[in-house]
């Protein structure tokens, strides 16, 4: 560790990752700093589009193909959607992520916490357990509890607006090859049952949602049930995981030249819950934004790096939102006119505007829109 970077980032998770590689490829001195040793997993369905993999330098080996999602909705209505994921171990994922980061001139160091965080006229300010450093650019990628944004951004994410991801790993052949949703408004009120496969021989399966009373309890209610009893039957389980999501994004992603990229900009996709495309788009731009204001030497290009930018870098981001706050505003899904208003300038994009709007429309059925709506405060439309 030096006593001095252009930037340095806080969380190695496939934003800051991301974003190390894309200002270390631009020749900006770098430090990633993450608490997490080798190894550890993230709580993540691990679900991401195939067609991430070749632009963000990911090898197809990482991850396990599944090349449909399926939605069985409140009234067992199956609907197959041809959309080609890929799930990966979270761990081999972020830590070659990690690895590119290094190949690219970034300095990254794992098992190393934050202790603290401060801010002058000057810059930052990191004291870590491996030492203490300064930058002139701050980058919190240190997730949903984010320590960066507690200590020092003026905008807070509140715990309400976290959602709660558990699951249940099962070592079993199972022979499923895709991502499986599934809606049961009698026990979850507030989100989804899903079921992924990490490879042929391990099996996800989980709960995510928002105000779950005892997240536990009602994983293993659900387990009692036919449909997922047929899976995993009385085979012992070989890992929990459990883990904070965020459901809404702050208002804002950064404050002068600190920058919150990933969960903890609260950057996700609400009803879906899939944060890790938005974290790969929020590294890329913010890293070439920073880049760029390193190079000129002045921070106008951090304007760059916006919600209105990550809109247009991923229509899954840009509909998911549209559609929720529609949702809550109305209490019922909104129509696909409604949604693909703003599109207009993007025809080509339709027809998979029209698949996700019908996803969501599934996943959302006969769920407690109230209670939801009531989480974030959102009185209904006259």
């Amino acid at each position: 560790m030096r006593a001095q970077y252009d930037v340095i980032l806080v969380g190695g998770g496939p934003s800051g990752t991301t974003c190390a590689r894309e200002l270390a490829a631009r020749g900006a001195s770098v430090l990633l700093v993450d608490k997490k040793s080798p190894g550890w997993h993230k709580p993540c369905g691990g679900g991401i589009p195939e067609v991430l993999f070749e632009p963000y330098g990911i090898p197809g080996a990482l991850g396990f193909s599944t090349p449909k999602v399926r939605v069985r909705d409140a009234v067992q209505r199956l609907l197959t959607i041809p959309m080609r994921y890929r799930t990966v171990y979270r761990n081999r994922f972020d830590e070659h992520l990690a690895e590119a980061a290094r190949a690219a001139g970034a300095e990254v160091l794992f098992d190393t916490m934050l202790l603290d965080v401060e801010r002058d006229a000057d810059g930052f300010t990191v004291r870590t357990s491996k030492g203490a450093a300064r930058a002139k650019f701050l980058v919190g990628a240190d997730g949903c509890m984010s320590t960066v944004r507690r200590k020092l951004f003026p905008e807070q994410l509140p715990e309400s607006m976290c959602g709660i991801a558990v699951e249940h790993w099962y070592r079993t052949r199972h022979g499923i090859t895709s991502l499986d949703f599934y809606v049961e408004p009698d026990l979850l009120g507030t989100g989804y049952a899903y079921v992924f496969p990490k490879d042929p021989e391990l099996l996800v399966v989980g709960i995510a949602g928002i105000a779950v009373d005892k997240p536990r309890a009602v994983l293993e209610q659900l387990l009692a049930r036919p449909r997922y009893r047929a899976l995993v039957g009385d085979l012992p389980v070989a890992a929990v995981h459990g883990a904070r999501i965020p459901y809404r994004h702050l208002s804002r992603l950064r404050d002068g030249r600190l920058i919150l990229i990933g969960d903890a900009a609260g950057l996700n996709t609400p009803i879906i819950f899939a944060g890790i495309p938005i974290a790969l788009h929020s590294g890329r731009i913010a890293g070439e934004a920073i880049a760029e204001a390193l190079q000129t030497g002045f921070d106008a290009p951090l304007d760059r790096y916006s919600l209105a930018s990550l809109r247009a870098s991923s229509l899954g981001f840009q509909l998911c939102h549209a559609f929720y706050d529609e949702l809550l505003k109305h209490r019922r899904p909104p129509s696909f006119a409604t949604l693909a208003r703003p599109l207009w300038r993007r025809p080509l994009s339709l027809p998979t505007a029209f698949v996700i709007h019908r996803a969501l429309s599934r996943l959302v059925d006969r769920l407690d829109v109230e209670r939801m709506a009531a989480v974030f405060g959102v009185a209904a439309a006259p």
